[in-house]
């Protein structure tokens, strides 16, 4: 093919210079001359391209890069696998007029909290807004005036990623692997003193990670539970409150296909027991201060005074010697296990309308301290959600979901799936009047077989309205609520404002995208939390980003 190509070219070639001597006689002599050494250039390009080899069928190394098999992919030379890289650049701004997360500076009122900065979503800011009230301490620092000076401002770009999806057929379906990573991680055991002002502590954070063979997927991706196509578009990276979760979670997932645009999915994903007790809530994960001490009751002097009664070690002087992060630590009183997988099961319709999805799920919460605590309660849940197109591309969004133990299923609001007295006061019980977490160390049967719980009925709700102004520019208004039912039997008095009741949260934007896959914005909110105490936190913020997907 090349040296019939090589021929044609160099007949035209000689062709011209023939022409022009014909039609032009000696005026034209020296572009002849002209012509003719170029003409020995093209001939010699020519025979260089004539002695080199063609690529192999599907393209390879020196050949031609072909499209994927999916949109914006390309063939990987020399193997049938398609490949995107993709991901965004964002830059984001917030002002919090009010309600912003205090660190833990002048004993809880003061300092700045990075943790929280990156919007007042239910996975932000929201559940830690501080709260309305008014109690001093002559001994401590003021409680309670943290809303005075809860106005920051926060310049970040953590929220950019990038991912890799790769696929290719197989007599089994599609096979696919995909890896996502962005820069949000919360790294909350480092301290960091002024180190924004040189650069700043974000570190990479896995988003997501799975292989993918037909309908059977491993790996960590979106909840089974989740349903992000009914969650309005938001420049909140918070996102909605109330919706369904956990946003990524390790799982087993399988997914059947069926007419009509349907499918039924399984899964069993990663567990994480969460509960409520009497200091707030915690989880499997969650754990104290490397770095700090454990509660110890006695010191060494103090053993000495003690006597052994009946088996059981007792004194009366043993709590003063109670550090403070057994008296004040959910961490210190984490007995949480996780004895099964979280099981969900879900169906979803995909039409030209919108869409439809329903999905159960049930959980196992245990509470398991190692010595005589052992205990189970089962958790389960339901959730409906979808989204309906109206005019033109203006987009309907909602979701609703209840159910009793569900915990983390409904998107995070400070408040566990259980509620339990364990490390607190536990009723009948004497204590020694200085600490009255103090029989917890010195009588640990007769402690444990005071501890109970019952599951938290929860429910959230959520709806959104999308509308087109324009081909480039669109807003977004949003309200959503989650509400918990925490048995205050279980949580004492003081650690009550430390366990959330109720979360509601609104948004309005204005997004513009002046070219393709740009998009600039502005954004309002409104969060509103309130406690177990009944005690009350708002927070007010504007947010503007820019973003570019590739």
């Amino acid at each position: 093919m090349k040296t019939g190509r090589s021929v044609g070219i160099a007949s035209v070639v000689w062709a011209i210079p023939a022409f022009l001597m014909c039609d032009s006689g000696l005026a034209w002599a020296d572009e002849l001359a002209d012509l003719r050494a170029n003409q020995e250039l093209l001939q010699r390009r020519v025979d260089q391209l004539a002695q080199v080899p063609p690529p192999p069928p599907g393209g390879g190394p020196g050949g031609p890069v072909l499209a994927g098999s999916f949109p914006r992919s390309f063939v990987i030379p020399g193997t049938e696998v398609s490949l995107r890289v993709g991901g965004q650049g964002v830059g984001s701004m917030i002002w919090y007029m009010k309600g912003q997360a205090v660190g833990g500076g002048l004993g809880g009122q003061g300092g700045f909290n990075e943790t929280y900065m990156d919007g007042q979503g239910g996975t932000g800011n929201l559940p830690s807004i501080p709260l309305n009230t008014h109690t001093f301490s002559n001994t401590a620092a003021p409680v309670g005036f943290a809303h005075s000076r809860s106005s920051e401002w926060d310049f970040s770009g953590k929220q950019s990623r990038f991912y890799f999806d790769a696929r290719t057929p197989s007599p089994y379906g599609e096979v696919k692997a995909y890896i996502e990573m962005d820069f949000g991680a919360s790294n909350t055991n480092t301290i960091l003193n002024n180190n924004a002002g040189v650069t700043n502590g974000y570190i990479p954070r896995f988003r997501q990670g799975y292989a993918a063979l037909g309908g059977l997927l491993m790996g960590q991706t979106q909840g089974t539970f989740t349903d992000n196509d009914a969650d309005p578009e938001l420049l909140d990276f918070g996102g909605t409150q109330g919706s369904t979760g956990r946003s990524r979670a390790p799982q087993i997932r399988y997914t059947y296909p069926l007419p009509y645009g349907m499918s039924i999915a399984v899964a069993a994903e990663n567990p994480s027991a969460d509960f409520s007790g009497p200091f707030g809530a915690f989880a499997t994960d969650t754990n104290g201060i490397p770095t700090a001490s454990n509660c110890a009751a006695f010191t060494q002097s103090a053993l000495t005074a003690a006597t052994l009664t009946g088996g059981v070690l007792a004194t009366t002087n043993a709590a003063t010697n109670i550090s403070n992060l057994c008296s004040g630590s959910s961490a210190f009183f984490n007995a949480a296990q996780n004895l099964a997988p979280d099981f969900i099961a879900r169906w979803r319709i995909e039409q030209p309308w919108g869409h439809l999805q329903a999905g159960a799920v049930m959980r196992d919460l245990t509470l398991n301290d190692g010595e005589y605590l052992n205990k189970s309660w089962l958790g389960y849940g339901g959730a409906l959600s979808g989204n309906f197109f109206t005019w033109g591309k203006d987009n309907l969004t909602w979701g609703v979901a209840a159910g009793d133990g569900t915990g983390q299923m409904i998107s995070s609001m400070g408040t566990g799936a259980v509620a339990t007295n364990f490390g607190g006061i536990l009723a009948g019980q004497t204590f020694n009047g200085l600490d009255s977490r103090s029989f917890f160390t010195t009588n640990r049967r007769l402690y444990d077989s005071a501890v109970s719980g019952t599951p938290i009925f929860t429910w959230g709700a959520r709806a959104g309205y999308q509308h087109w102004w324009t081909p480039q520019l669109r807003s977004t208004v949003d309200f959503s609520v989650h509400h918990s039912d925490v048995n205050t039997f279980y949580i004492q008095a003081s650690g009550r404002s430390a366990n959330n009741k109720e979360l509601n949260l609104a948004h309005a934007n204005l997004i513009w995208s002046p070219v393709a896959f740009v998009d600039l914005g502005v954004e309002g909110a409104w969060g509103h939390r309130v406690t177990v105490a009944n005690t009350k936190g708002d927070a007010w913020t504007l947010q503007t980003s820019m973003k570019f997907r590739f």
